[in-house]
């Protein structure tokens, strides 16, 4: 589990590093109202990208607790990022709201 989350983590950093210059459908957050306008898009993605890196890094240290501890925390780690996910969209669609104001 923990090469998968760092390949997210490596994928969330190039996505901060090199984020979408425009709209697109294979590249980026397309969620919500990100494709509403150019500024929309890069919003998103920088702070989309952003919230993942830290998602990531919080369940690599729990994996690397589980294996270190030889405990079983693949259903927290999972919740985790299942929690995670859902509440960036949150946070990225508040934050594009705010763009509307």
């Amino acid at each position: 589990m923990t090469i998968v989350l760092v390949v997210l983590l490596v994928f969330s950093v190039c996505l901060n590093l090199f984020p979408p210059s425009k709209p697109n459908y294979l590249y980026g957050y397309q969620l919500g109202s990100a494709k509403k306008s150019l500024e929309h898009w890069k919003v998103a993605n920088k702070y989309a990208s952003s919230c993942l890196m830290v998602l990531y890094s919080v369940t690599i240290i729990l994996a690397l607790i589980e294996n270190q501890q030889h405990l079983d925390l693949g259903i927290p780690i999972a919740t985790t990022l299942v929690f995670g996910v859902v509440l960036i969209y949150f946070l990225v669609e508040k934050r594009l709201k705010k763009l509307d104001e």
